[in-house]
């Protein structure tokens, strides 16, 4: 089992670090069935726009038209490879759902997005990240080998390959992040004040319920725009809709529902 960085990766980061240039990155393959996990485990559709960043051979895109119904949009450097990709479209019978660019990963459109898929170095995922995070809450990024700097994954896995694959061995770690909105801040119900407090999609609630209890050390999560906290006898869950926070609240086993509006 092998889960170091292939060493032609390690050798390219640290030849780019040390010119303080952007080189362009070797060209690695992902696995087939690396692929497939990569665009279930964003629970990639019909609706969705996938975006690959640095698509290769085109087969992530394709991939995302042919097994899940989605359009898709391929971002590469080389030349080659994008006529290549074209070409594995038509012969895949999606030409007509996918389309392949050729431009830089760091100046390219990436609104249309609601799945956006990557196998960069981490230096161009660095120069990135702030990029995800403009992206529309409920936008999901998934990335094959390297994660994000201070932003926890909502979910990771290990796919184990069956056989080695060139370059990387036969082990893969897929990471997946859901955008989170903007929910910092404080909210206040009829009878009930919150302070919330966000680091990426990680909460922080403390607050005030009534005259009955006060809130302390409460945890939650946001993802997308669905936004969830606990603390002890305390349950919220509910989602953010414009300038309010609408959702259930569960007291000791009694549930209400409440609107929360933030405060200026």
């Amino acid at each position: 089992m092998s889960r170091l960085l292939p060493a032609l990766l390690v050798a390219f980061c640290a030849v780019a670090a040390a010119e303080e240039t952007t080189p362009t990155p070797p060209f690695i393959t992902t696995p087939d069935e690396v692929v497939e996990r990569m665009l279930r485990l964003a629970g990639t559709g019909p609706g969705d726009v996938v975006i690959d960043l640095g698509s290769g051979d085109g087969r992530i895109v394709i991939a995302a038209a042919k097994k899940f119904g989605a359009r898709g949009i391929g971002i590469e450097l080389d030349g080659r490879l994008v006529e290549r990709s074209r070409e594995n479209a038509r012969l895949a019978e999606v030409a007509e759902r996918v389309s392949f660019i050729e431009g830089d990963v760091l100046a390219s459109d990436l609104s249309q997005g609601s799945v956006l898929t990557v196998y960069l170095l981490p230096f161009l995922i660095d120069k990135l990240q702030p990029r995800f995070l403009e992206m529309k809450p409920g936008t999901r990024v998934v990335s094959h080998a390297f994660g994000m700097v201070g932003w926890k994954p909502d979910r990771a896995e290990t796919v184990r390959l069956e056989k080695a694959h060139p370059g990387q061995g036969d082990e893969s770690m897929l990471y997946l992040w859901v955008v989170p909105a903007e929910v910092r801040g404080t909210w206040q119900a009829s009878d009930l004040k919150l302070r919330i407090y966000q680091n990426y999609q990680e909460l922080e609630v403390e607050g005030a319920l009534g005259g009955r209890r006060t809130l302390s050390g409460a945890q939650g999560v946001v993802s997308g725009y669905d936004v969830s906290w606990e603390a002890k006898g305390v349950r919220f869950r509910g989602r953010l809709e414009g300038a309010r926070l609408v959702g259930d609240l569960l007291i000791d086993g009694r549930t209400e529902s409440v609107v929360l509006t933030r405060s200026r």
